[in-house]
């Protein structure tokens, strides 16, 4: 799932063997970072900024470097990205939609059928907006921008040839998205979730990354921007131009862009970065990251508007997650790849 460097091609293969793990492992890590910003953010707000919304970016934009690496380098069959794409994804969602659908049944929570149906089919995104919604269900907003992503990205990699014209259209439909939120948001006046909900808008984070990380294969990244310090420095950045005083529109045209700069260049980073990301505590959360991310919403919603004490409905969270991903996640995922 990572591009080959010339310097793990010389070296001995257990030393390359070593570095593959060590990257594996950081990436892992940025989805535990996702994560845990999502959990803080939900259950812990810090004020001046959403850090909730920030780990969604933070989500977004591995996602992209991950689709540009497997779709567009490795050149990975699309029989078998979609396959591993729906046992990775669908078991989990599921059975979480169900178990929501009897469990807060009869709820303060309201739980419309139209609304799970929508979720099961990743149209939840605008439907939700413009139809009917469900406060257990709002998080798969995001989950249907990144099921978009890859239909649209599959079909970039069967439909255009030549990698510089790959990243020409990348760039330039991000850019469109950019656009089409300020101007959604910033001059219709449209709210913030009919605005930012929206793939036709929040997909640009997804492409952005994806364009960065085919440059980078191609070694047309600029010298440096391949220092050790840029990643720190452009995530760093990325986080403070989310905070609250700057408009959102920027938050989606200037901080996006350097959160996508970060997870890019991450190979390039030192110690200080790669070690806390590699970390074991890092790296568990961000196997755990999926099954987290279906079952936090329910719990943070007893939080946000009954007012429940949040370090109970947390360790619910990963209560449920944690059988989630032992119970159903992983061994659906292991048994649909190895059967179908």
């Amino acid at each position: 799932m990572t591009d080959i460097s010339a310097a793990s091609v010389v070296l001995p293969r257990a030393a390359a063997d070593k570095e593959a793990r060590a990257r594996l492992a950081y990436l892992d890590g940025w989805r535990g970072l996702s994560i845990a910003l999502v959990l803080i953010g939900h259950f812990f707000p810090v004020p001046g900024i959403n850090l909730g919304v920030l780990g969604v970016e933070f989500f977004f934009v591995l996602s992209g470097r991950l689709m540009g690496e497997i779709l567009f380098i490795e050149r990975f069959p699309l029989k078998k990205f979609f396959k591993r794409r729906f046992s990775r994804i669908y078991p989990a969602l599921l059975v979480f939609v169900i178990a929501a659908m009897v469990g807060l049944a009869g709820t303060y929570i309201a739980f419309k059928w139209k609304a799970a149906l929508t979720a099961l089919t990743f149209t939840y995104n605008y439907a939700g907006i413009f139809i009917n919604r469900a406060g257990a269900l709002d998080h798969i907003w995001s989950l249907c921008v990144e099921e978009h992503s890859y239909i649209l990205l599959a079909l970039i990699s069967v439909m255009v040839t030549g990698r510089t014209n790959v990243v020409r259209l990348l760039v330039v439909l991000a850019l469109l998205a950019m656009a089409n939120g300020a101007i959604s948001y910033g001059v219709l006046g449209m709210g913030y979730e009919t605005t930012y909900w929206r793939t036709d808008v929040h997909i640009a984070s997804i492409l952005l990354s994806a364009a960065i990380c085919l440059l980078k294969a191609d070694g047309r990244l600029p010298a440096f921007l391949k220092s050790q310090h840029v990643a720190l420095v452009a995530a760093a950045t990325g986080v403070l131009l989310f905070s609250d005083p700057v408009p959102t529109p920027l938050h989606y045209t200037l901080a996006v862009p350097l959160l996508a700069l970060a997870v890019n260049t991450l190979d390039f980073a030192g110690s200080a970065l790669k070690g806390p990301l590699s970390s074991r505590p890092m790296v568990m959360l961000g196997l755990w990251s999926y099954s987290l991310y279906l079952w936090q919403q329910p719990f943070y919603k007893f939080v946000d508007e009954r007012g429940s004490a949040p370090i109970p409905m947390l360790a619910a969270v990963f209560a449920c997650a944690l059988c989630s991903y032992y119970v159903i996640e992983k061994p659906a995922r292991g048994w649909l790849n190895r059967n179908w």
